[in-house]
């Protein structure tokens, strides 16, 4: 059978194997047709058909993101990054010189900013935004996307005042007046999100498409897309779908809707979108937040606040009875779990649901696992339950020292977390991501990071809970195949094999012949998707 692409090349890593190989893919229309040995690479070239000698550079199949806010992400790409300033009044001006060289309208969008990393830790406040932003609604995210900076306009269009009570699982920050203070916590993001956040089709598709200018380049061929966010469900599988049947998707999408949505609705929709770009057979919610903000849910109290062992980002009954619900309809559900306390709760649900309605089609996960019980870890494996993890995570506190996890925690506890390797050979498998825009996309910083454990200052010596680095072809397998198979596509998707959907990427280096802190500077010299170039380095 003459390819229309083959790619030949010295460092072939299929998913398959733990090595590399020399040999070649020869590709027909958007499916590979035959992975082989370099003697066998004549048969399958004809006079119509491109050859690619990628000689030394590692060969892969394109890399799925188990975990990307894709909305938000575009928007990430498209808005100000406030990641850089040092102090409230730093990061204000830059989001005023940011509009005043990208002039807009409506509400004014930035991201990254985090007091954490101000020279004076603390929360910032409405007064200096109103005074860049008088007329204009301003909505911020900080680093971690669980909390978000506003000013007097954006809290008035949403209605929040001095009498505003706090929601379940959020706060509302409030000055000594008890005005709202322009800080939202957790759950109470969803006040001024629910206004901020709604957008058309032609602003999704904009957003959609300033994603995918970046995730080429970095070889992303595939991503689940997370949409639930406080107070809106960021994305539309009619946009996806609009724009794969126009040609325009250079990723495949498999949208996580609304957990707390209409499910049966959502069934319907899944049953309808089952093309080979856009699927709709996910739904997602939060059961918890973050660590160091004392919101993810613990077992025992935090070590910097006795007492207090996180908040609930939903009522209990509530998410129990939509996984149920979900579980019966068919939808795999994917649950933000941090604390070990989330996680367990979280099982227990996913158990009471295949317990009530047996075991289906549904393939459901749990999100972020960062402090689990020993006695919990075997239950993923008896309940069919994959672990989404996000290497990159580990650094996003850019030096050991101001690693806030050993405060909240305590030094033991901090020591047992990120249990990437047990999960693995516990569970049998593995979904990596990013959390995009929470923290990079790049697969590689994931990669080393999964592989050291080591924050940017090279510390802690010998790694972060050394006992759970990942090898490499774990890396690469949990980045391909295994954020497949979390979404049941691991027969079409996620190798390098005859019949499976031409997806690959070349890297400008073999991964496995460099150093770890190598791979961290690595890049991507062509991306295919769906049997065509959709990125190649000049």
């Amino acid at each position: 059978m003459e390819a229309s692409l083959l790619l030949k090349g010295n460092a072939i890593f299929d998913s398959v194997s733990d090595e590399p190989f020399a040999g070649f893919v020869a590709i027909k229309e958007n499916k590979i047709i035959a992975v082989g040995s370099p003697e066998k690479a004549a048969a399958y070239i004809g006079k119509n058909t491109k050859v690619i000698d990628c000689e030394d550079r590692l060969l892969m199949p394109g890399f799925h993101d188990s975990h990307t806010h894709l909305i938000l992400a575009g928007m990430y790409k498209a808005c100000a990054n406030l990641g850089i300033a040092h102090s409230e009044e730093e990061a204000a001006e830059l989001l005023w010189k940011f509009e005043q060289a990208n002039p807009s309208e409506g509400w004014v969008y930035g991201f990254n900013w985090y007091h954490v990393f101000w020279d004076e830790k603390i929360l910032p406040t409405k007064a200096t935004l109103d005074h860049y932003f008088p007329d204009r609604p301003v909505f911020l995210l900080n680093a971690e996307a669980h909390g978000a900076w506003v000013n007097s306009k954006a809290l008035e269009l949403a209605g929040v005042t001095k009498e505003t009570p706090d929601p379940l699982g959020g706060e509302v920050a409030r000055l000594e007046n008890g005005e709202p203070s322009g800080f939202l916590y957790e759950g109470a993001v969803a006040y001024v999100g629910a206004c901020a956040l709604k957008f058309s089709a032609e602003q999704e598709r904009l957003y959609l498409k300033k994603f995918m200018e970046t995730a080429a380049p970095l070889g992303i061929t595939s991503l689940i897309d997370v949409q639930p966010y406080f107070g809106a469900n960021l994305g539309s599988a009619d946009t996806y779908r609009l724009m794969e049947e126009n040609g325009e998707l250079t990723v495949r999408i498999h949208v996580a809707s609304d957990l707390f949505g209409d499910l049966e609705l959502a069934a319907k929709k899944a049953a309808l979108l089952t093309g080979d770009k856009v699927r709709a057979n996910l739904v997602k919610q939060f059961v918890d937040g973050v660590f160091t903000t004392h919101t993810a849910l613990m077992l025992e109290d935090y070590t910097d606040a006795p007492g207090n062992r996180g908040i609930q980002l939903c009522e209990f009954d509530k998410i129990e009875q939509a996984i149920k619900n979900a579980h019966k309809n068919e939808l795999s559900v994917k649950i933000h779990a941090i604390g070990d306390h989330a996680i367990r709760f979280t099982l227990d649900c996913y158990e009471a649901a295949i317990a009530a309605y047996g075991k289906n089609r549904a393939r459901h996960a749990i999100e972020h696992i960062e402090l689990i019980s020993d006695i919990d870890i075997p239950r993923f494996r008896e309940l069919g339950i994959v672990p989404s993890v996000q290497p990159e995570h580990l650094g996003l506190m850019p030096t050991w020292e101001g690693e806030e996890y050993r405060y909240v925690l305590g030094e033991e506890r901090a020591a047992n977390t990120w249990r990437f390797k047990t999960l693995l050979d516990t569970s049998g498998v593995i979904a990596l991501g990013s959390d995009c825009p929470v923290v990079d996309n790049n697969p590689f910083y994931a990669i080393h990071r999964g592989l050291c454990r080591l924050h940017d200052d090279g510390l802690p010596l010998g790694g972060w809970n050394p006992k759970e680095k990942l090898t490499l072809p774990e890396l690469l397998k949990g980045y391909t195949i295994g954020s497949a198979f979390s979404v049941s596509r691991e027969k079409e998707m996620g190798t390098l094999e005859s019949g499976k959907l031409a997806d690959l990427v070349v890297i400008d280096r073999n991964l496995f012949e460099i150093s770890p802190e190598e791979i961290r500077k690595a890049a991507v010299t062509m991306t295919i998707m769906d049997g065509n170039i959709v990125y190649q380095k000049k």
